[in-house]
């Protein structure tokens, strides 16, 4: 299949694997989702007489958003439709678009076209948010906002191959590199989390606090309410224990840095939002959450991710982190800010809110709350000494990257 991507992209090739390419925007679906629908969209008509009712509407809409870009449109097909989030990929004579209706605000989208362009002049492989013809970065139809984007194919990585996960490391650093020194031409950034790390941690606790005391007070208590109950403590008290580590750690010094040279978190960086192209370099999309942060915040994100599958294997956590450092090198403190970071319990966080806030809509049962916390536990019960014995091997991957 063909990919579009920016001009002087160039890098080796490697073997396609026609079955797993894909238009590489993300819809901000599930893997099983995201399956069905490569499975079951292959030529389905969009407009025409074949189309039904929905097929046209949407034909009619993403024509009127395409009227104002260059180019004739030749065939458009739904990828996924969420209400608020919906995306389609569109043939043109000028090359296959990703038009996206997304929900956030004009700034919002405007702060994001700035961060992907200018982290694309620093090397950031990204596709381009392309201009309307009057020079716009998003179209406006009644309240809904549309995005257009070049479209770029690709597979998805797979964590358990090694080399995916380095190449992986090595697009998150330098994604955290391409952003350092961003400035808002408008002074504008639609999220700023890391000057409020302790705040939002401190508001995490106290939800824990809450969901332990509203679990001790049922009369009939589920399955999830006694398991959360039998660890909530211990956890409470790991939540705390993060705090004061960041502290020690002088992480509010580095968070001061970064007011002035400032740099971006994705937030999502994951293998859902990336793609291998034909290239063989990483891709990654869905710019929607860029938040300024520390690095940290997205290092430690993938690596709960990768880990939470089984237990934590300090060997896997080195190597992740030696390739990251080759590209976008950290200090001794830094590292050890990452450790206290990853002390904070948020993949047991994570699954608690799931559960007490409802997030779930549809196809959580009590059973699958249940398996995932219990999950979560364990991966979250297994990290401590795997990440006591990574400040014993800080000083090991500094030196790896300093070798590159």
């Amino acid at each position: 299949m063909k990919r579009t991507v920016g001009k002087g992209e160039a890098g080796r090739s490697r073997p396609r694997r026609t079955d797993r390419r894909r238009p590489a925007i993300r819809a901000d679906r599930s893997d099983r989702e995201d399956r069905a629908e490569r499975t079951n969209r292959t030529n389905r008509p969009a407009s025409g007489d074949r189309a039904d009712g929905a097929d046209r509407a949407y034909a009619e809409l993403v024509s009127k958003v395409m009227a104002h870009y260059p180019g004739k449109v030749r065939s458009i097909r739904l990828l996924s439709d969420k209400g608020k989030k919906a995306v389609w990929s569109v043939s043109t004579d000028r090359g296959e678009r990703i038009v996206k209706k997304v929900p956030f605000g004009d700034r919002d989208i405007d702060f994001m076209a700035y961060a992907v362009d200018y982290m694309r002049k620093r090397g950031l492989r990204t596709p381009a948010v392309i201009r309307t013809t009057d020079g716009k970065n998003f179209v406006a139809l009644n309240e809904d906002r549309y995005v257009v984007f070049e479209a770029v194919r690709g597979r998805t990585p797979d964590y358990e191959r090694k080399e995916e996960l380095r190449l992986i490391m090595r697009g998150m650093a330098q994604f955290h590199k391409a952003s350092q020194g961003i400035a808002s031409p408008t002074r504008y950034y639609p999220s700023l989390l890391l000057y409020v790390w302790e705040t939002r941690k401190r508001a995490n606790i106290e939800r824990l606090t809450a969901w332990k005391a509203a679990a001790a007070a049922k009369k009939k208590p589920t399955e999830f309410d006694r398991l959360f109950l039998r660890h909530a403590d211990p956890f409470l008290k790991q939540a705390e224990e993060s705090i004061a580590l960041l502290k020690r750690a002088d992480f509010a010094a580095w968070a001061e840095e970064l007011r002035t040279n400032k740099s971006l978190c994705h937030q999502d960086f994951a293998a859902g939002n990336l793609a291998i192209g034909d290239d063989g370099q990483l891709y990654v999309f869905d710019m929607d959450a860029l938040t300024v942060d520390a690095p940290i915040r997205d290092i430690r994100k993938i690596l709960n991710k990768v880990m939470k599958k089984g237990v934590w294997d300090l060997e896997r956590m080195v190597a992740m982190l030696k390739a990251y450092q080759e590209v976008n090198p950290l200090t001794a403190k830094q590292y050890r800010a990452l450790v206290a970071e990853m002390s904070f319990p948020h993949l047991v966080y994570g699954q608690a809110s799931k559960y007490y806030k409802r997030r779930e809509k549809s196809g959580w049962t009590e059973e699958k709350h249940l398996e995932k916390l219990r999950d979560m536990i364990a991966t979250e019960r297994s990290k401590g000494k795997v990440l006591q014995a990574f400040l014993g091997r800080i000083d090991e991957v500094i030196a790896h990257g300093r070798k590159r």
